[in-house]
């Protein structure tokens, strides 16, 4: 692999990023925020408004009244402020046995303005200023909008959709929210090193602000979500599992195949990161001898897996489980020798917990004794970072937690600590020993409890399932990194077997394009896990190539796309399947350009099932989407390379079918010159690879660079305006061909390497 390619991915990503790693909070200390209102300053005569919040006054504006022309009016203006406390009962995540409540106690604030004498056609404008922390960011709370056009939503960078009605900090975990559907404008202004400014427009006859502290904490009620404590993990997590394809069948010789079709395949320079060895290597059942120590299928042990996995540009990534099975004679010897180290039954002996689903026996370690954390925890994990994993995968979360610790309710009451408290130390002390440079996914189950320890989260149970992602999309880029377990392009015993015709192949398989495609489209994990032989036919690489990297996102949306609340949504619709969103959005924010990626999925109607549900041609309202309806647009779909048009108001999506199971339109403004409407590196059409981009009007020339991979064409699509024609292109010493296709130019470029390419284009008038 040539590293090129990914340090320029880096730093593109790194643009919107504080870092690729999760990082702690700037390892000072910090004093948390208040659950408590803002401290208001209210100025009835001039109108002015202050609300000031852990030391920072996040809103500084003017209340006034105007009338239907935009003239200000003279009028008295009311402020009406309540502040509401509501006390509830915690409800547990999942189905625990005995898992002690608490109570969540949620402040609100509510600010509304109203004219002292009410007159028809004058309406209350409230305009200023919100300050937030650098990692503040817009996004709509739930209203008419979604009903008229329902979607998940995204951000790569900040959105600036029209849909916006809220500034959530993450950093603080405060959220402020104006009036909904289009009543509120929200603009990025300031940008600095730690605090973003936005520009805030409220209209309405009678006009409410609210303001509540611990957002995701209380009003969400994620316990143990301190925000000021802990980075979201910002690089790319993409690679291979060996879990779904080959269980416990993965070997030292087939881990050797897969480096090495991945190699010739550059998907290293695609962007798949880790490669990930799962429940096959380990020679014991929970101890550090078991997981340090490999069995006979890996000859070469630890050192060969992670020498064989950087060979090819990748990093290793390893499975361990936290329960101690009690096949293992050193499980055995443990427990005799120290019973105390385990959670135990009144007579003091070591407890004995059943898993379900194997049968088997196990072992509960008893995370309050810092001896067994010492013996039975942390060798194992500094000796994963010696041998030098930087991806490692802890399961058996919801094992230990579920099957083991809410078992013993009474035993953890006496030490004082909750089941999720003993979870969170065991994660913990695994975290102290690897570092935030190395990325931990928590498995499996939705687990609260784990946030801030954990850098990612597995949502589903095994098997990959797309709705996992909007059941929890207000958590991606927030709380941590959503898993959707694996990615298996091509699932075995599907009865499907319709292809779509792509720009690059003619013949690939639909789960190919759709599965790695909506991870993306998400900002979530994406692991491959499909037998090497899948890799080796290209027909079946189109969707994993155009989906990697993932570029991180934050939500565009502060609730999530479920029937129901996010609980009910795990218990029961991700594990069932089906009722997945049509309409995936995404904006992408660059010093150069933001523009709109928009994905329609013609998902199955069962998973099983080889029958898709057509979908008519659908006209597409920008105003439903959060565009500006005034503006013309630039629209391109992706995987047809069709460049719909210059359109103003709405455009139409095609029908799709069978063998058209996804759609992606990138969608820009439209410029009086020419200018980029889709790269074919990539869906997001430019957000991955598209490094910078000018317009020299003097000498009708557009240049910048451009991230590309050894051997695949490169494709920028340029939209001509009325008398332009592209005259040629020069790219950096790689041959670049033209063509004019009315409208629109075309670029192709072959890459001789994996590298950074400087272009420039010219045109005629």
């Amino acid at each position: 692999m040539n590293g090129g390619f990914m340090t320029q991915v880096s730093s593109l990503l790194m643009a919107v990023a504080v870092s690729t790693g999760a990082g702690s909070a700037a390892g000072r200390q910090v004093t948390p925020p208040a659950n408590a209102p803002a401290a208001v300053e209210w100025n009835a005569g001039k109108g002015t408004l202050s609300l000031r919040y852990h030391g920072t006054v996040i809103l500084d504006a003017v209340v006034a009244a105007q009338d239907k022309d935009g003239r200000k009016i003279r009028t008295g203006i009311k402020m009406e402020p309540t502040e509401t406390t509501d006390e509830k009962v915690e409800q547990p995540w999942t189905k625990r046995v005995n898992h002690p409540s608490e109570v969540v106690r949620k402040v609100e604030q509510r600010l509304k303005f109203v004219p002292l004498k009410p007159q028809q056609g004058v309406n209350l404008v409230l305009r200023g200023t919100v300050t937030g922390s650098e990692e503040a960011f817009p996004a709509e709370t739930l209203s008419e909008a979604q009903k008229r056009f329902p979607y998940v939503r995204n951000s790569v960078g900040l959105s600036r959709n029209l849909r916006n009605n809220a500034v959530y900090d993450r950093r603080w975990d405060w959220v402020l929210i104006g009036p909904p559907d289009g009543h509120t404008r929200i603009e990025p202004t300031v940008v600095e090193k730690q605090q973003i400014a936005f520009s805030w427009e409220s209209r309405g006859s009678d006009l409410e602000v609210v303001f509540r502290p611990r957002f995701y904490q209380k009003h969400k009620e994620l316990k143990y979500f301190e925000p000021w404590t802990y980075k979201v993990w910002k690089g790319s997590v993409t690679g291979f599992c060996s879990w779904w394809s080959y269980r416990d069948g993965f070997n030292q010789k087939v881990l050797d195949k897969i480096v090495d079709v991945f190699s010739a395949k550059h998907l290293p320079d695609f962007g798949y990161r880790y490669l990930q060895i799962d429940a096959c290597y380990q020679s014991g059942g929970g101890t550090p001898q078991g997981f340090l120590n490999w069995n006979n299928r890996f000859p070469g042990g630890a050192d060969h897996a992670v020498r064989k996995t950087r060979s090819a540009g990748m990093e290793a990534g390893l499975w361990v489980f936290c329960v101690f099975n009690e096949s293992d004679p050193l499980v055995r010897e443990s427990v005799n020798q120290h019973p105390e180290w385990f959670v135990r039954e009144p007579d003091g002996k070591a407890r004995r917990f059943l898993n379900p689903w194997t049968g088997g026996w196990w072992y509960a370690l008893d995370t309050t004794d810092e001896e067994a954390l010492d013996r039975l925890v942390r060798p194992t994990y500094r000796g994963l970072k010696k041998q030098g994993f930087t991806y490692v995968k802890i399961d058996g979360a919801g094992d230990l937690v579920d099957w083991g610790y809410c078992k013993s309710p009474e035993y953890f009451k006496e030490k004082g600590v909750t089941p999720g408290d003993a979870l969170r130390r065991f994660y913990q002390a695994a975290r102290d020993e690897l570092g935030r440079d190395i990325y931990i996914l928590a498995c499996w189950g939705v687990l609260p409890e784990l946030i801030g320890v954990a850098d990612g989260c597995r949502l589903a149970t095994d098997g990959f399932r797309a709705a996992s992602f909007q059941g929890f999309n207000s958590w991606e880029g927030v709380v941590w990194r959503n898993d959707p377990d694996h990615c298996d392009i091509l699932p075995v015993g599907r009865k499907d077997y319709s292809v779509m015709k792509t720009f690059a192949v003619n013949d690939a398989p639909l789960d190919t394009i759709i599965r790695p495609s909506v991870i993306s489209m998400a900002g979530g994990v994406l692991l491959l896990s499909d037998k090497a032989e899948v890799y080796k036919e290209d027909r079946n690489l189109e969707g994993a190539k155009r989906s990697s990297p993932v570029l991180f996102t934050v939500p565009g949306q502060l609730y999530d796309f479920t029937p129901r609340d996010p609980r009910w949504f795990f218990r029961n619709h991700a594990r069932a399947g089906g009722g997945e969103s049509r309409w995936w959005f995404s904006e992408i924010d660059r010093p150069f350009d933001h523009w709109s990626v928009l994905a329609r999925f013609n998902w199955r109607q069962k998973s099983l099932d080889w029958k898709r549900p057509g979908t008519p041609e659908t006209e597409v309202k920008f105003a439903d989407l959060g565009l500006r309806e005034d503006r013309e647009y630039l629209v391109f779909e992706f995987w047809t390379q069709t460049f719909l048009g210059k359109v103003k108001g709405s455009f139409t999506a095609p029908a799709q079918g069978k063998n058209n199971g996804l759609q992606v339109f990138a969608i820009r403004e439209a410029r009086a010159h020419p200018w980029i409407i889709s790269t074919s590196r990539h869906i997001s059409q430019g957000g991955v690879d598209l490094l910078d981009v000018k317009w020299n009007g003097r000498n009708k020339t557009l240049s910048g660079s451009s991230s590309v991979v050894k051997g695949d064409p490169y494709v920028m699509t340029i939209h001509l305006p009325e008398g332009f024609r592209l005259k040629a292109a020069e790219a950096d010493g790689e041959k670049a061909e033209t063509e004019n296709l009315g409208h629109a130019g075309i670029v192709r470029i072959t890459p001789s390497a994996t590298r950074t390419v400087n272009w420039k284009i010219t045109f005629a008038k």
